[in-house]
């Protein structure tokens, strides 16, 4: 269990990490383009970096709290976030 919610915190960084890219292009995109879907974008990344702050925090501080049934769910919300946000970001950078 221990080991999955490793995996977990990683791929919880990793999102963080492409969504922290995305809203640097989704600023330069703001700076330039003045529309609703642009404003959009950019509080969808910003929302989404929030609750994987606050996920990160979880994991890391209440590991030990994760029962292992939970464990194995919580790890494949995140690798899907983590596909998810790696595929949104080379979309977003052609």
């Amino acid at each position: 269990m221990a080991m999955l919610m490793n995996l977990t915190t990683i791929f919880t960084g990793i999102s963080t990490i492409l969504l922290v890219a995305l809203l640097v292009i989704y600023t330069k995109n703001l700076s330039r383009i003045k529309s609703r879907f642009t404003y959009g974008l950019f509080i969808f990344a910003i929302l989404f970096l929030a609750q994987n702050l606050i996920s990160l925090y979880y994991f890391v501080t209440m590991m030990d709290y994760y029962v292992p049934a939970v464990s194995v769910h919580v790890f494949i919300f995140s690798l899907l976030q983590a596909v998810a946000f790696a595929v949104l970001l080379f979309i977003t950078r052609d």
